[in-house]
């Protein structure tokens, strides 16, 4: 049996990752809103390069990974930025009809976490690298799209940011709240004493549960 093998591209993508979720932490409510509705257009423009999006801003969203980047996103962000000095300013694309600015927050958490276990952010950061990097010169940068799809497990951004916006409850339910419920396991297939039902440091890098795979959820 072979160890698994890595390169040097793969080991700095893992780093500039670790630093993105280190820079996360650090910083403030505010600052995180801002990080997150520009990482959504960061990201919306990469699909939209490799022609997964209309080129049209009136086009209906039709897809998870606009759904969220264009909506669920913004509004983690929006709630982020209550009662900061300066408004986060959101387009008209990406406020929408308001639906997501009804939601309750654990609704908010519900559609957010089905919606992103949905997507498939994956294989679309690999074909955005590849038509970005194809030479693998910007091995030690990370993608939007890259960046979103990163396992919660393993410290997610957007999960970060909605944990904060719209804290999780103490016993979530995987039909209610697929982040939380994710995590947890992980964190008791881990070995955490007490695991949390959203991500912290304590968190390592390792295999998600079988139980808890990625499958598609009732929205």
């Amino acid at each position: 049996m072979t160890g698994i093998k890595t390169t040097a591209g793969s080991l700095e993508r893992i780093r500039a990752h670790e630093q993105v979720i280190n820079i996360t932490l650090r910083i403030t409510d505010d600052e995180l809103a801002q990080a997150i509705v520009d990482l959504s257009r960061t990201a919306r423009r990469e699909l939209l390069r490799i022609g997964l999006t209309p080129s049209y801003v009136e086009a209906e969203v039709s897809s998870y990974e606009m759904l969220l980047t264009q909506h669920l996103m913004p509004e983690i962000a929006a709630r982020l930025s209550r009662g900061a000095q300066a408004p986060l300013m959101l387009s008209r694309e990406e406020l929408g009809d308001g639906s997501p600015s009804r939601f309750s927050d654990a609704e908010l958490r519900r559609v957010t976490g089905a919606c992103w276990s949905r997507t498939d952010y994956s294989r679309i950061g690999a074909v955005v690298r590849a038509r970005f990097d194809p030479d693998g010169e910007q091995s030690g940068r990370v993608f939007a799209t890259e960046v979103i799809g990163q396992e919660p497990c393993n410290g997610n951004i957007v999960e970060i940011a909605l944990s904060r916006a719209a804290p999780a409850a103490t016993a979530p339910t995987r039909d209610a709240d697929w982040f939380a419920d994710r995590i947890l396991r992980a964190g008791e297939f881990r070995g955490l004493e007490t695991p949390l039902p959203f991500w912290t440091p304590d968190m390592q890098i390792g295999t998600v549960p079988e139980s808890s795979t990625n499958e598609p959820e009732p929205v």
